[in-house]
Order: C-alpha cells, then sequence, then structure tokens
C-alpha cells in the first residue's frame, strides 16, 4: 500500500467523524433551544395540542365502550337477541354476543381496560411536556408580560396557551376519573355467565 492512500484514509474518516460529531450536536436538543427556541416552542405546543386531540378521540372511545357494556348488562338474559343499531356502533362485537356472551363481555372490558391504561400514560405525557413547556417558557422570559409570542391564529401568548392546556388537563382527569369510577361499578355488577 502506498503511504499516500493511508494518509487519505486517515483523513476522510477523520473529517467523516468530525461531520457526525458536528450534526450530533446540531440536533442536541438544548442547542436547538438556544440557537432556535421560537421552533421549539411552537414544536412543543403542536405536539401538546395533538396529544390533547388524541386523549380527546380515547376518552369519547371510552365513554362509548362503557355505554356498550352498560347496555350489555341491561339486556343480559338467556335470549340474547341480535340488536342491528349496536351493529352500525360496534360491527365486530356484536355477531359474537349473540354466539358468545361471556367471551364478547370479556373482550370489550378487555378493551375498555386498554383504553383506560392508554388515557393514563397519555396524560402522564401531557403533563410532562406542558411541565417543560413551562419551564422552558419562564427559563427564557424573567416577566410573564414579556413572555415570547409564536405565531398563532388565536393570538394568545404563551402562557396563556400552557394555562389553557393546563386547564384542559385537569378536565381530562377529571373526565377519566368519572369514567373509571363507571367501568368500575359495570365490572362490580359484572356480567353473568
Amino acid at each position: 500500500m502506498s503511504l499516500n492512500f493511508l494518509k487519505s484514509g486517515r483523513f476522510l474518516l477523520t473529517a467523516g467523524l468530525l461531520v457526525v460529531l458536528a450534526q450530533g450536536l446540531w440536533e442536541f436538543p438544548s442547542l436547538q433551544d438556544y440557537f432556535f427556541p421560537d421552533r421549539q416552542l411552537t414544536a412543543k405546543l403542536q405536539s401538546a395540542r395533538r396529544e390533547g386531540h388524541k386523549i380527546e378521540d380515547d376518552l369519547t372511545a371510552l365513554r362509548e365502550r362503557i355505554d356498550y357494556l352498560k347496555w350489555f348488562l341491561a339486556h343480559n338474559g338467556p335470549d340474547q337477541k341480535f340488536s342491528a343499531d349496536r351493529m352500525l356502533a360496534w360491527p365486530f362485537s356484536e355477531p359474537l354476543r349473540c354466539l358468545s356472551p361471556g367471551y364478547s363481555w370479556d373482550f370489550n372490558l378487555y378493551l375498555a381496560n386498554q383504553t383506560q391504561v392508554r388515557l393514563q400514560n397519555k396524560l402522564k405525557l401531557l403533563g410532562a411536556l406542558l411541565q417543560d413547556l413551562d419551564l422552558s417558557v419562564r427559563t427564557r422570559s424573567p416577566q410573564p408580560n414579556t413572555a415570547i409570542r409564536p405565531k398563532n391564529p388565536a393570538g394568545l401568548s404563551l402562557f396563556e396557551q400552557i394555562q389553557t392546556f393546563q386547564s384542559q388537563r385537569v378536565l381530562y382527569n377529571a373526565e377519566l376519573s368519572n369514567l373509571t369510577e363507571q367501568l368500575t361499578e359495570v365490572v362490580k355488577n359484572g356480567y353473568q355467565k
């Protein structure tokens, strides 16, 4: 091997490692916050908004599942009739209910519990995201009145948006605890196999 080939290989390896190091440092969150603060705050706000929409969808799904379980208990009898209106709401579950009510009950209860756990995890994630957002805004702005105003259609300041999300999170927690109590009551009254 020639000496020039080894020197050029070392140079290319060193240059490549330096490029990877620079790119890694550039993507480091603290540097991103330092160089592009508005973009980071806007991205965190959008993430909180997306999580809020997902939580609302899951709360609706859990509410409908609990309503179905209550309906299932109300129509608990030896003669399990097919229900066309429930077929529209729960197309996969209604044929199972007629054929195997116990399995259908267990399956719907399992799905309700899974939705409940997913909601609890999303609410914890939203809480952590809002706490991080609040902390980053408070460290950037010494006074709440001089808060950074990112571009948004509502024209609200960043603090007002965070407070809105936090109040929504409190409402989501209250609704989840209410639905959890209803689910516990449904399980307590349980399906008699």
